[in-house]
């Protein structure tokens, strides 16, 4: 039984193959259609290029913060708090790409490059030129931020280099707003819908003397950003690595390649200029503390001068040489810690101002939290990427991005435990000085020989030291902020300058080739299938009449 009807079935298939193959003619005929569409997508369809390029991301610290640079005893004091190398960042690679792929940035370049604006020949098909056009427009800065629209022009060059212009912008189906212009001669501009247009020969462009007639339709930059944002491919190269991999497709090659160029430029630029404002706030906020220090340093100075005049000291030495040892080393740890407890002091101030309520905790407070919180910081560290990436988003976008809102919850959050991390250092640090406070009381009650004046001046330079070693740190982390901002280090270095890859992407003669196979058997196949069905309906129609009769 299974045998016949798998005969059955091979019969009917052969049947069917057989009246198939009695319409050659239908066949010849889908064919022969088929190769026209085929050679006119080979012809008309316009030759597509891949552009491709490497760039390197580089973090933003710096080998100043290596720790192979100091200045004599600053070196040693930021070595002995901890902060030599709190400096710098790493590279995120999910952050650089959505930065890359912004429409802000893209438009940037999209106007840099002057690509909004669409040049093509009458009858070419819609096919644009680039860099072989002979005019060149573009809408005036002042109006370009908010130009959202799209104005066609059709530009009429005569000999005498006067040019007709036919501008009209279409708002909706059933509003078009048309005017012509009659320009004396090139450069000029005229105003339309508000906006004011330049108009000018391209550099290169010669023949002047020369009749042509231009197609030109001005868009919008955020229109045109949001297309080439779909068309760029822009990925990591690898999971170990900072390089990202960028490919585009273009029919035109040299703006495939100029786009690339122009967007890594426009990167780099935003990433230099943020740089800067940050190294602009950090040393205006290190500035006013170094003005600070030198005051106290100045009151120190001369309440010294002041005791030293008034009991008629000139050198002073300890009278108990063998309590000489110990007492310098409390009072080195003194010195540090009471360094530190200055620096902890001015971190609360800085963070508990309202007006720093979202600004960047400075590296140069790290000392103590440090020893605490490990080497990268902790919760301060947490708390100082949270506010960088808030930072960043509303740059790229705006307060009202709801990921502003999250970073914003998130950084009020982790602000107590800044808090609670800042009141645990403290204590931590005078338990520390406490306890060798009380050590030192020891040695001094001791030296009861020593006049009740030498231990007032012993005070006075330890405060003395305390302030030249912050001064010294300060002088330190801003010298390593303008060195470098100085650098001058790109952001994105490029690895492998953006090129075309060797032979055209599309059309594609496989893709024509398959396209004819199956457009050929398509439109075969599918118009006998509907003949057959619908000859079937009509004989089950007849049939059922005459059975009604």
């Amino acid at each position: 039984m299974d045998m016949e009807v798998k005969d059955n079935e091979t019969l009917d298939l052969r049947t069917l193959f057989i009246q198939y193959l009695l319409h050659w003619k239908l066949i010849i005929g889908a064919g022969f259609f088929s190769v026209i569409v085929a050679i006119l997508y080979l012809v008309l369809y316009p030759k597509t290029y891949e552009a491709t390029a490497q760039i390197l991301l580089q973090d933003d610290r710096d080998n100043l913060s290596s720790g192979n640079f100091g200045l004599g005893e600053a070196a040693g004091l930021m070595k002995s708090f901890g902060i030599s190398s709190a400096s710098g960042s790493s590279v995120v690679l999910d952050d650089e790409l959505v930065i890359l792929t912004s429409n802000q940035l893209v438009r940037e370049m999209v106007t840099k490059l002057g690509i909004y604006v669409d040049y093509s020949e009458p009858y070419s098909l819609g096919y644009r030129l680039y860099g072989t056009e002979p005019l060149k427009v573009s809408v005036d800065s002042a109006d370009l931020v908010n130009f959202t629209r799209t104005v066609k022009m059709d530009i009429s060059h005569r000999k005498d280099g006067s040019v007709h212009i036919d501008a009209k912008c279409k708002y909706s189906m059933f509003r078009t707003v048309k005017k012509s212009f009659d320009l004396p001669s090139l450069p000029n501009s005229f105003e339309f819908e508000g906006s004011k247009f330049n108009i000018d020969y391209a550099s290169y462009y010669t023949e002047r003397n020369t009749a042509f007639e231009l197609l030109v339709d001005v868009n919008s930059p955020i229109g045109v950003a949001e297309g080439l944002v779909e068309d760029f491919l822009i990925e990591d190269y690898s999971k170990s690595s900072n390089i990202l991999q960028m490919t585009c497709q273009d029919y035109e090659a040299q703006r495939a390649k100029d786009m690339f160029t122009i967007l890594i430029e426009c990167y780099n630029a935003q990433a230099e200029n943020y740089k800067k404002s940050l190294s602009e706030k950090s040393l205006s906020f290190i500035n006013d503390r170094i003005n600070n220090t030198l005051i106290e340093l100045e009151k120190i100075e001369a309440s010294i001068e002041s005791y030293k005049t008034k009991n008629q000291m000139t050198i002073v030495e300890y009278d108990v040489q063998m309590y000489a040892a110990a007492m310098q080393e409390l009072q080195t740890k003194l010195i540090e810690l009471g360094a530190q407890r200055h620096l902890i002091d001015l971190m609360e101030k800085f963070v508990r101002d309202p007006e720093n309520k979202y600004k960047l905790v400075p590296t140069l407070y790290m000392p103590s939290i440090n020893g605490s919180e490990g080497a990268s910081g902790g919760s301060l560290a947490s708390y100082n990427q949270i506010l960088v990436e808030r930072e960043r988003v509303i740059k790229n976008s705006s307060i009202e991005n709801p990921m502003v809102a999250s970073l914003t919850v998130q950084a009020d959050r982790m602000r107590e435990s800044v808090f609670k991390m800042i009141e645990n250092a403290r204590q931590s640090l005078d338990l520390t000085r406490a306890d060798l406070k009380e050590k030192e009381n020891l040695l001094l009650s001791k030296m009861k020989n020593i006049p009740q004046q030498e231990r007032v001046y012993v005070d006075l330079t330890r405060q003395r030291e305390i302030y030249q070693g912050v001064y010294l740190v300060l002088l330190q982390k801003r010298e390593e902020i303008v060195m470098n901002v100085a650098q001058g280090k790109e952001r994105a270095r490029i690895v492998d300058a953006p090129y075309i890859k060797s032979g055209s992407v599309a059309p594609r003669k496989l893709y024509a080739v398959i396209g004819v196979i199956l457009f050929t058997f398509v439109i075969s196949v599918g118009w006998l299938s509907v003949k057959y069905i619908v000859t079937s309906i009509i004989s089950d129609f007849k049939t059922a009449l005459r059975n009604q009769k």
